[in-house]
């Protein structure tokens, strides 16, 4: 396994000229080795954006297929293993890029908030024609500044189409959860019944915790980022807030119809702290557990 703690380090193993420490513009063709037509499993400590195009092999960290003549943009964060092997030499660009740049140029929205660097390869983006013309005109533009900076307005600058190019791709994934409809839709209902089902699987006796969209990502094999993403795509609004209204549903189930003491009801749908589940308690409903009780009971 390899492993790149900073970008220049991975120049130096391309043979490449860094051209800054904290971040870089590559095409393909000129890193990826002659005859190499596989990536062994590689870390880095940076964020890196891909788009690749007339690729035809597996992209591994999702063990996804990939064979679109459109091209394919993805993510990778901090820490994230990935590898790729093809059947032929592929094109593209690859942004590599540390967040430390954003505490030396903090206009920019910083990179660590837009959730897709947290997906999986098998939730990458796949591009249709016009959205690959607009991926290989913002790389190109950026790829030409970084190969010819002139002054001090050349990483602003670039930091500028990197910045485009995010928050296009945002609008990108909103199609692609539109055109996907049936596999979006189909996520939705799966993470309805699991959540559902959530309290009534659950053993009384056992060490229960609350629901959470990290622990329904993990039962449908997906990320907790994109599984959020779908269902506000799906519903307009966010996994967690639907988890949230869940339980206070739950809540007030057992405050009418059991003796049991707020504490109680708190420990049994999974809150460590009594309190905490009083807060949400009264900013979903406006009353506290006790004063909702009591308000069911004097009807």
């Amino acid at each position: 396994m390899k492993y790149f703690k900073n970008i220049k380090d991975v120049n130096e193993y391309y043979n490449i000229e860094s051209k800054h420490p904290l971040i870089d513009i590559q095409r393909y063709s000129d890193v990826i080795k002659a005859n190499t037509n596989k990536i062994e499993t590689t870390v880095f400590d940076f964020y890196k954006i891909s788009f690749v195009k007339n690729f035809n092999g597996y992209l591994e960290y999702g063990n996804t297929k990939f064979n679109d003549k459109n091209g394919v943009l993805y993510f990778v964060e901090p820490g994230q293993k990935y590898s790729c092997t093809s059947t032929k030499p592929w094109e593209g660009y690859q942004i590599l890029i540390h967040p430390d740049i954003y505490k030396q140029f903090t206009s920019e929205k910083t990179i660590n908030t837009f959730s897709f660097f947290s997906y999986d390869v098998n939730e990458s983006l796949l591009l249709n024609k016009e959205e690959q013309n607009t991926v290989s005109l913002l790389m190109e533009q950026a790829w030409s500044e970084m190969n010819n900076m002139k002054d001090d307005y050349s990483i602003p600058i670039i930091l500028s189409y990197i910045n485009t190019l995010l928050v296009t791709t945002e609008r990108f994934y909103a199609r692609q959860f539109s055109t996907r409809k049936t596999m979006c839709n189909q996520l939705a209902s799966d993470f309805f019944k699991l959540l559902k089902s959530y309290y009534k699987s659950t053993s009384e006796f056992s060490n229960r915790e609350q629901p959470s969209v990290v622990y329904f990502a993990n039962k449908l094999n997906i990320t907790a980022n994109y599984l959020s993403d779908t269902i506000r795509h799906h519903s307009g609004r966010s996994a967690l807030n639907i988890i949230h209204d869940y339980i206070i549903e739950e809540a007030k189930i057992l405050l009418i119809t059991s003796s049991q003491t707020v504490s109680e009801i708190s420990y049994k749908l999974g809150f460590e702290y009594p309190n905490y589940f009083s807060r949400l308690f009264k900013k979903k409903t406006k009353l506290s557990p006790s004063e909702f009780r009591k308000s069911v009971k004097s009807i």
